[in-house]
C-alpha cells in the first residue's frame, strides 16, 4: 500500500487536519502544487515495481487537480483499480469520472467531519456531500476523523440508508502535527472515545452497519466487553501504528502527515514499497519501545503485538524530541537488477 499526492492544495481548513503542515512545507518547497503527468507516471511504475495494484490518490483534495480525470484514466490503463481520499465537494467533471468506473474498482473514501470548530458538519457543505454520494452509491465509504470527545455519528446511518452508499464507516482518531497547531485527542480522552464509538457500534450492528478503525487506536482504551461488543458488530480492531508510505511530489517518501519534517526517505532511493517501509520501521524502532502512555514500556499488550502503543506522533510529543535524521546505507539504495 502506499498513496500518492496528486494535489497540494485544498479548499477546507479542518481544525484537525493532520496534512497542514505537510502542505504549508511544500508550497514553500516544490515549484508546482500538482503532480505533473510524467511524474505520476513514475508513480505507477513505482507501483508496478512493488507489485501493488491499487492507486490511492491524496491531497489535499486530490480531485482538485485540474487533470484529475487524466491521471485515472491513465491508472485505469494500467490495469489499475482506484481509491480516492476526498472531502466530497468535487467538480461536476471529476465526480462524472469517478461515476463512470465500476463499483468494485473504484472506492472514494468520503470524510464526513466539521470544518470548525462545531459537533456537526457545515449543512451547505453536506447537502452537496450527500448529492456527491447519492451519484457514486457503493463506490463510497464514509470517513469520520475524532478530534473531540462531543462527537456524534448518529447522524450518518441514515445518510447511508439515503445515498446507498457502502454500510461502513472509517473511523480515525486526530492525530498532533509536530511541528504546527491542529485540534486533535489527548490520550486522556480516548477512554471516552471508546465508550461513544461502542454505544454508536451497537446502534449501527442493528442496521447493518460495521466500523472500520483506522491507525493510531490503543488496545486499553477499551474494555474486554468492548472489544466482544466491537467483534460481535463485524469490527476488526487492530491498535496498530506503522509507516503509511505518503508519496509526495517530490518524490520524498514520508512516513505519515502527522511525521512531516520528521521521519522521510529522500526522493530517487531507488527502493521498492516494501523496502521503503522497512527503511522507515528500522529507523523508529528505538521510538516504539515506548508508546502514548508511561505504562505502554510495560504493558503486555504491547510486548507480545497486540498493541503498537498507538501514534507514533503522539509518542514523539510525549518526549519533545528532535528531528530524525535517515541515513539510508548505500547497499539499500543499491538495488540488484537497477544499477
Amino acid at each position: 500500500m502506499a498513496n500518492i499526492v496528486i494535489s497540494e492544495v485544498c479548499n477546507l481548513k479542518c481544525p484537525y487536519c493532520f496534512a497542514s503542515q505537510f502542505l504549508e512545507n511544500a508550497r514553500t518547497h516544490t515549484e508546482s502544487v500538482f503532480i505533473s503527468l510524467e511524474d505520476f507516471e513514475a508513480r505507477l511504475d513505482f507501483l508496478d515495481a512493488s507489485g501493488i495494484h491499487e492507486v490511492r490518490l491524496i491531497g489535499g483534495e486530490p480531485t482538485l487537480h485540474p487533470r484529475f480525470t487524466g491521471l485515472v484514466e491513465r491508472a485505469r490503463e494500467r490495469g489499475k483499480s482506484i481509491v480516492v481520499f476526498s472531502h466530497g465537494l468535487m467538480s461536476e467533471r471529476a465526480l462524472a469520472c469517478l461515476e463512470s468506473l465500476p463499483p468494485g474498482e473504484c472506492t472514494v473514501l468520503v470524510n464526513i467531519n466539521a470544518t470548525r470548530q462545531v459537533d456537526q458538519p457545515d449543512e451547505r457543505e453536506m447537502t452537496q456531500r450527500r448529492a456527491t454520494i447519492a451519484r457514486l452509491g457503493q463506490r463510497v465509504q464514509l470517513g469520520f476523523n475524532v478530534y473531540s470527545t462531543r462527537f456524534d455519528l448518529d447522524f450518518l446511518i441514515p445518510l447511508i440508508e439515503e445515498t446507498g452508499c457502502q454500510r461502513a464507516i472509517r473511523v480515525g482518531l486526530a492525530q498532533p502535527i509536530l511541528d504546527g497547531k491542529n485540534a486533535y485527542l489527548h490520550p486522556k480522552q480516548y477512554p471516552i472515545v471508546a465508550r461513544r464509538l461502542v454505544r454508536f457500534a451497537r446502534n449501527a450492528m442493528a442496521q447493518g452497519i460495521r466500523l472500520d478503525f483506522d491507525c493510531g487506536f490503543v488496545r486499553c482504551m477499551f474494555s474486554e466487553d468492548d472489544l466482544n461488543v466491537l467483534e460481535q458488530a463485524g469490527t476488526l480492531f487492530e491498535a496498530r501504528c506503522n509507516p503509511i508510505l505518503d508519496l509526495a511530489i517530490t518524490g520524498e517518501a514520508i512516513h505519515c502527515f502527522p511525521l512531516t519534517g520528521k521521519v522521510a526517505l529522500p526522493a530517487g532511493s531507488g527502493m521498492d514499497a516494501g523496502q521503503m517501509r522497512e527503511q522507515l520501521s528500522r529507523q523508529t524502532r528505538i521510538y516504539r519501545s515506548a508508546g502514548i502512555y508511561k505504562e505502554c514500556s510495560t504493558c503486555l499488550h504491547k510486548q507480545n503485538g497486540v498493541c503498537s502503543g498507538g501514534c507514533l506522533a503522539v509518542t514523539l510529543r510525549r518526549f519533545q524530541h528532535s528531528a530524525i535524521r535517515l541515513d539510508v546505507p548505500a547497499s539499500i539504495l543499491s538495488i540488484p537488477g537497477q544499477e
